[in-house]
């Protein structure tokens, strides 16, 4: 970790419990309280929900709302389904939580539901973090089949996406910013980090299904990305250009990050997280490897107090990002799960720490100080940081579950 010259954001909140890691705050009853508080509305109507919250509005603190096929739909479902894992598991706060099972389970189908349609999305590759947070645990936790048959049915939609040609699955189908413009799919194949995230939905729906075309398209996605997206230092590209006839690669760069040469920490995160769940399915060992030493990278880049800015070459002072930090936290857990002689709690404490202090608790998010785009080439409209993110709190409460469910706090 590097030491951070960043002051501010020193606010608390107000939370007094403390685990045996010594982090204030991970069992609070507040995180229930403020999942409930967005979740608790939809019940009282007679429709799904038809729209899912993404970001806090910078200055009130208060969601704004997405359609279901954007890429953040299926976070806060999850973050539901996850609170329900949790109190059936009895772990950690379930007995004194202020919200019972039954109720959780209740708005966990009630917010799911709202998805369904998106199991037939061929037009993103973010179909994984729409389907998984949600429907995964429905199925294993309730022995749901319906959820199951989602899940496969949105892994044979992913597949649509993947070319023989570049070896890997289409991010996007176009993108513009203010230094480029792709929007010819025929020349132009794009493909971010992110995208290793996704990969998931194959190889579960693989395990489940049986279908080894699912297994052999994540793998070898996984493998072109470990190709091409990462520089000799570990360090990650956001955005990589394939050109879509001969499956060369024409550019690198990055649209959220501060510059196609530095390391967007969310991006780097992904990165981590993403090679730990292929070397689960695949056991092979190139890709426990490879996580491992991209989250070296991201942890020199983190500063000493556990601040997890949103790029890492970004010039000081800059904005953090939350929502990178607990990623990382997640799946840096998830490899010790994989490989118990790992041990990250020294700096898994350090970030949370740091992002539960930093947040005031008073929003429609848990944590706040999280950032979704900060490029200065970004469309107008496109440029938002320093906000809650749905997705910085599905990933604190994952961290928080493994933490549980490898005892590791109370």
């Amino acid at each position: 970790m590097t030491q951070s010259s960043e002051t501010g954001h020193n606010s608390s909140t107000g939370q007094d419990q403390v685990d045996h890691l010594g982090i204030k705050g991970l069992l609070s009853p507040e995180i229930y309280n403020t999942i409930w508080k967005v979740a608790a509305p939809a019940l009282n109507k007679e429709d799904p929900p038809t729209e899912f919250p993404h970001y806090t509005t910078p200055g009130t603190d208060k969601y704004e709302y997405v359609p279901p096929f954007k890429w953040t739909s299926g976070f806060f479902p999850g973050s539901i389904w996850a609170l329900y894992e949790r109190q059936l598991k009895k772990n950690g706060d379930a007995e004194s939580a202020p919200v019972s099972p039954e109720q959780l389970l209740k708005a966990g189908r009630l917010w799911e539901s709202g998805l369904v349609e998106q199991q037939f999305n061929t037009n993103t590759h973010d179909i994984g973090f729409l389907i998984m947070p949600a429907f995964q645990r429905d199925y294993e936790l309730t022995g749901n089949e319906a959820a199951l048959d989602i899940i496969i049915q949105a892994a044979k939609s992913l597949t649509t996406r993947y070319s023989s040609k570049t070896k890997a699955i289409r991010s996007w189908n176009e993108k513009v910013s203010k230094s480029y413009s792709y929007t010819d799919m025929n020349k132009h194949f794009l493909v971010i980090i992110d995208n290793m995230m996704n990969l998931e939905l194959l190889y579960y729906a693989a395990e489940k299904s049986g279908n080894k075309e699912f297994y052999d398209i994540a793998t070898t996605h996984a493998e072109t990305t470990l190709k091409h997206h990462f520089r000799p230092d570990n360090s990650s590209y956001h955005l990589v250009v394939y050109d879509t006839q001969t499956g060369e690669v024409t550019g690198k760069m990055t649209h959220q990050g501060y510059a196609d040469e530095s390391t967007w920490s969310r991006g780097q995160a992904w990165a981590l997280y993403g090679y730990a769940v292929t070397y689960k399915y695949t056991k092979d060992p190139k890709f426990l490897e490879a996580s491992k030493k991209f989250t070296e990278m991201f942890l020199s880049k983190v500063a000493e107090d556990g601040t997890v800015f949103w790029d890492f070459d970004a010039e000081r002072p800059t904005y953090w990002d939350v929502s990178a930090g607990m990623i990382a936290c997640s799946g840096m857990l998830l490899q010790q799960q994989l490989d118990p002689t790992l041990n990250y709690l020294p700096y898994i404490s350090k970030i949370l720490s740091r992002a539960i202090t930093g947040s005031s608790g008073n929003g429609d998010t848990i944590l706040e100080h999280s950032t979704v785009n900060n490029n200065a080439d970004a469309m107008p409209g496109m440029r938002i940081a320093d906000t809650g993110l749905v997705y910085a709190d599905y990933y604190f409460i994952e961290t928080v579950n493994r933490l549980l469910d490898m005892g590791l706090i109370n």
